[in-house]
């Protein structure tokens, strides 16, 4: 279960969390995740893309919706 660092792309502020293959369909790529910053100040969430080694590719400020059809899972940021 890699951790990873990275910033919220609302408020810029450093974010952590946990990510696991199960987490993302392996079969697309870059593979949409949505990540809930727990945030008292923010509380938003946001689309972030996976490359297969999780990697982040790039990340959008709402929730996308899936091209593939399959639910995208939801991450809670680590406090």
């Amino acid at each position: 279960m890699p951790l990873k660092f990275n910033t919220c792309p609302h408020c810029n502020k450093k974010i952590s969390f946990k990510i696991e293959m199960d987490d993302f369909d392996p079969s697309h790529y870059p593979a949409p995740v949505y990540i809930h910053h727990k945030d008292e100040s923010c509380n938003k969430f946001s689309t972030f893309y996976f490359d297969s080694k999780f990697r982040v590719s790039y990340k959008e400020l709402e929730k996308k919706k899936s091209l593939t059809g399959r639910e995208i899972k939801t991450i809670k940021t680590i406090q």
